[in-house]
């Protein structure tokens, strides 16, 4: 038989990218952050259950060949479209297996880090009582395991349009005619009205997200058959059973009730037990999704921070400066988040760091003679746990130092663009998305070419490849760009690609 679960994965293919916060490097920074020694993420064995086309497992691959790599995937199509990215690097290291969950034996070689991203939720019980038991009996001593799921009470809201999509497509027979139904829902529930009841702007809100989204979310979101958000509580009570804890939040902010404001601080000051005080956190943000951290019940957590720890970790850190509304410098994330610090010893960590993004530095190398105190430490902590500063174990890149005569770009790189993924992996494990002018140009990045040989080949392409032309922005059928336009377009793509660390020097 046929199974339909598979079948509508083969049909609408889940996106399969980066997934930054499961990486292995992630992890071990937070246990680090608890006390945990976790295992070297450079040489770690990694399974990721319901890996899809391995996208978030294949840059792990090839950037840290010293590790070891299994993926689970329940859809063939997708499996099959995974080892064929993996044939075509020729990576020894990985290994996309198509297959199901419970499939996965509970005794065997143990894994440092297991990922389960985009899964828990959507399966049955009794799959996800086998998640949790593969993670207890097959995690290393000092492992990690991060598993993302629904949560109540905030997906309750989420979950009135999905009953509302369940029902509109009742009755009608497979994935694309699933779907077809519900973006005419959507529309519909679109409608404007001229005297909306109370709530009806969140609806709204919503509907314009789902309208936008892709295929693959809104069908597998919305209308497959299992989607059980669960309270936070339920979900430790579960991984207790299996012999497992909670170490921590792959969003590191969320632990502490003081991003809430000083109100919810001191009303949670006087709570010492953790399970419970992040259940009544998702009670106030109404959180709809975690990605919890576990780790074996017989490993020890230190929960008193050690400033002096983060003091000798290596950081990196993507921040830009910039000036706020008052003219005030303010560091902000490649997404557009602003972050204010207010000691002149951590805007120059700051600057250090971005200079050499994505090179990591320790704290003496960003300060130079200066020496930290505890109130840098302190900014420095606020910093990290927020995601604008992280900590690495691993080795920093090796990349030039200025941007290459003839850039290139790495075969994984090459591959994803002429594979169609849409994306290129960084070595950070950030998700860079990609147009067909950026797409073009990465296919062009093999290291013959400088940038007037680039410009002029970009020029050319636009000639056989409509498509190309409209992106560029024209609009006359055989009209070409202004050369200057062109080479603008490709000064400031080689300029991303060298921030993220995707340009390598010339081979020849």
């Amino acid at each position: 038989m046929i199974d339909p679960v598979a079948e509508s994965y083969d049909q609408i293919p889940y996106e399969s990218h980066p997934i930054t916060e499961t990486h292995p490097d992630r992890l071990a920074a937070i246990a680090g952050l608890f006390g945990i020694d976790a295992p070297p993420p450079a040489h770690a064995r990694v399974l990721e259950l319901g890996c899809a086309a391995g996208g978030n497992l294949i840059p792990m691959a090839w950037h840290q060949p010293g590790g070891h790599y299994l993926g689970v995937e329940l859809s063939g199509a997708q499996a099959a479209h995974g080892s064929r990215m993996i044939a075509h690097l020729g990576l020894p290291n990985v290994e996309v297996r198509h297959g199901d969950i419970m499939d996965v034996a509970l005794d065997g070689e143990p894994f440092d880090y297991i990922i389960v991203h985009g899964v828990f939720s959507w399966v049955p019980d009794f799959v996800q009582t086998r998640i949790l038991e593969i993670c207890a009996r097959r995690l290393s001593p000092t492992g990690v395991a991060t598993i993302s799921y629904n949560t109540q009470p905030g997906w309750g809201l989420r979950g009135m349009v999905r009953q509302m999509l369940l029902h509109h497509t009742r009755g009608i027979e497979g994935p694309a005619a699933r779907l077809a139904a519900a973006r005419e829902l959507l529309d519909f529930l679109a409608t404007p009205m001229d005297h909306p009841p109370p709530g009806h702007d969140w609806l709204l809100k919503e509907v314009s997200y789902l309208q936008k989204a892709r295929d693959s979310y809104l069908y597998h979101e919305y209308l497959e058959d299992s989607n059980s958000p669960m309270l936070f509580s339920e979900f430790m009570a579960r991984a207790r059973s299996a012999g497992l804890q909670y170490l921590g939040d792959a969003q590191l902010h969320t632990l502490f009730p003081s991003t809430l404001g000083e109100a919810v601080a001191e009303r949670f000051e006087a709570m010492d037990d953790l399970e419970r005080e992040e259940q009544y956190l998702d009670f106030l943000r109404l959180r709809p999704f975690r990605q919890s951290l576990l780790c074996r019940a017989d490993l020890s957590i230190v929960r008193e921070i050690d400033l002096n720890w983060l003091a000798g970790q290596r950081l990196y850190s993507p921040l830009r400066s910039d000036r706020d509304d008052q003219g005030h410098t303010l560091w902000r994330s490649p997404g557009g988040t602003g972050y204010h610090v207010s000691l002149p010893q951590a805007h120059r960590m700051l600057g250090a760091l971005a200079e050499a993004y994505p090179r990591a530095l320790t704290l003496a190398e960003a300060l130079g003679k200066a020496r930290p105190d505890g109130a840098l430490m302190g900014e420095l902590f606020n910093l990290f746990v927020s995601g604008a500063v992280q900590i690495t174990r691993l080795d920093n890149p090796d990349l030039p130092r200025a941007r290459p005569v003839r850039p290139r770009v790495s075969a994984l790189a090459r591959m994803q663009a002429e594979m169609g993924e849409g994306h290129l992996a960084t070595f950070r494990h950030e998700s860079l998305g990609l147009d067909p002018v950026s797409t073009k140009l990465v296919s062009l990045l093999d290291g013959h070419r400088d940038l007037e040989a680039l410009v002029e080949a970009l020029l050319k392409a636009t000639e056989t490849d409509p498509a190309l032309g409209d992106a560029m922005g024209l609009k006359a059928a055989g009209k070409k760009p202004p050369r200057g336009q062109v080479r603008a377009n490709v000064e400031r793509l080689l300029q991303i690609f060298a921030h993220h660390g995707l340009l390598l020097e010339s081979a020849l």
